[in-house]
């Protein structure tokens, strides 16, 4: 099967699994606004399991555009959120007839819009003139692409409309403040962005070897991992270069992040390295199990606020070599190995790195991954929503 029919069988099943979701949630409200001396109005609180549950409607704009975070969150909301995808580039009509049904609006990436300054500024004018609350998740300072002139104008345009706004750390809340203005009427909620799987079961040391006699490399005590996509922020290049400096024969280094401009030193411990390209999440989940710790050399001074990747360590049970990134010392904690912040001192910090430090980061990981879910992070998008909506 080509990439491209599997993409769309991909597709093609997201919406509809969405759509499902929308009839099912439509045919039982339908079926409760029949039932006899029952008035449903907009819901403000949560109601005891013994009532029917009032509905809060929720637009998410172009949801399955890319990033599975929002679809993640949306796809484990209570079944009281109805959740529908939202097309900003409609026709005016459609657009505003649509408005008119929301309770609240979800913006979850300023560029997937594709809406400039004027129609920002027209959108937001409808969506307070149809009373809808809006929502907005802090992901990063500005877009991956950096473009901060284009797009800062148009995020704290958004900051300065929201009713509520989730952040994924406390730093992040503070970072945003520093670079933003934010309303004092504004809700603002720290939700870490540590979703896991229930179905994903942290790997066995069998399972572990037939990866790596598939991916042809030998077995050693520590193999360290670089997953994810390219972005400013990431040291890769400084990371490998530190590595190579160390004489660890103990250490292997697995790398499929890099970008066409990084340089990757001649050294054998590197077993992999691979420019960056999108794969199933089968084949990422199969990388991350033959992984003892995930190298995150992250910028401590960069525009993001979030990375996915502490998720994904977390969901396989190990845990991560960080930089002083703030993100990622207050999110993940004792999983987190402080390793450096630029080549030199990664070269100290791989040295000093003991099999003792990594299984107590893998015992920290898994203790996050009992506590952690994407049903966890649902419940607390759901709060913000009622108390957004009790105003």
């Amino acid at each position: 099967m080509t990439r491209f029919k599997q993409w769309a069988i991909y597709f093609f099943l997201s919406r509809l699994v969405n759509h499902v979701r929308i009839f099912s949630n439509h045919r039982r409200r339908f079926l409760l606004a029949l039932s006899p001396n029952s008035k449903y109005p907009r819901s403000t609180t949560s109601s005891a399991f013994k009532k029917p549950r009032n509905f809060i409607n929720v637009c998410v704009p172009n949801l399955f555009y890319g990033n599975s975070y929002p679809k993640n969150v949306v796809r484990r909301l209570d079944r009281r959120f109805l959740v529908e995808e939202f097309f900003p580039r409609s026709s005016e009509s459609s657009r505003i007839r649509k408005l008119k049904k929301f309770d609240i609006f979800h913006l979850n990436f300023v560029d997937v819009l594709q809406l400039d300054y004027p129609e920002t500024i027209q959108l937001i004018g409808q969506l307070q003139a149809a009373k809808v609350k809006i929502v907005v998740t802090a992901h990063d300072l500005t877009p991956h692409s950096k473009q901060p002139e284009y797009y800062d104008p148009l995020f704290q345009t958004w900051l300065s409309a929201a009713d509520g706004i989730v952040h994924h750390s406390q730093w992040g809340l503070t970072a945003l403040r520093t670079r933003f203005q934010i309303p004092e009427r504004t809700k603002n909620a720290v939700i870490f962005n540590l979703g896991r799987r229930d179905d994903v079961a942290v790997v066995g040391p069998k399972k572990r070897r037939r990866i790596e006699t598939a991916l042809g490399i030998a077995q050693v005590p520590i193999r360290i991992g670089i997953v994810g996509a390219p972005r400013k922020e990431r040291m890769i290049a400084e990371f490998l270069e530190g590595f190579s400096r160390t004489t660890r024969a103990d250490m292997q280094v697995t790398c499929w992040s890099l970008t066409e401009q990084d340089i990757v030193p001649n050294d054998p411990r590197i077993a992999i390295a691979e420019k960056y390209r999108h794969v199933r999440n089968r084949t990422f989940r199969k990388r991350l199990e033959i992984c003892d710790v995930i190298a995150i050399p992250y910028q401590s001074d960069g525009e993001m606020l979030t990375t996915g990747v502490v998720a994904s360590a977390m969901e396989v049970g190990i845990g991560i070599l960080r930089t002083d990134w703030p993100f990622l010392e207050e999110v993940f904690g004792d999983a987190g190995i402080y390793i450096g912040k630029d080549a030199e001192s990664f070269t100290v910090g791989l040295s000093r790195l003991t099999l003792g430090d990594i299984q107590l980061a893998k015992k920290a990981s898994l203790k996050l991954r009992l506590s952690n879910s994407w049903q966890v992070i649902a419940e607390q998008y759901g709060r913000l929503y009622e108390s957004v909506l009790a105003d």
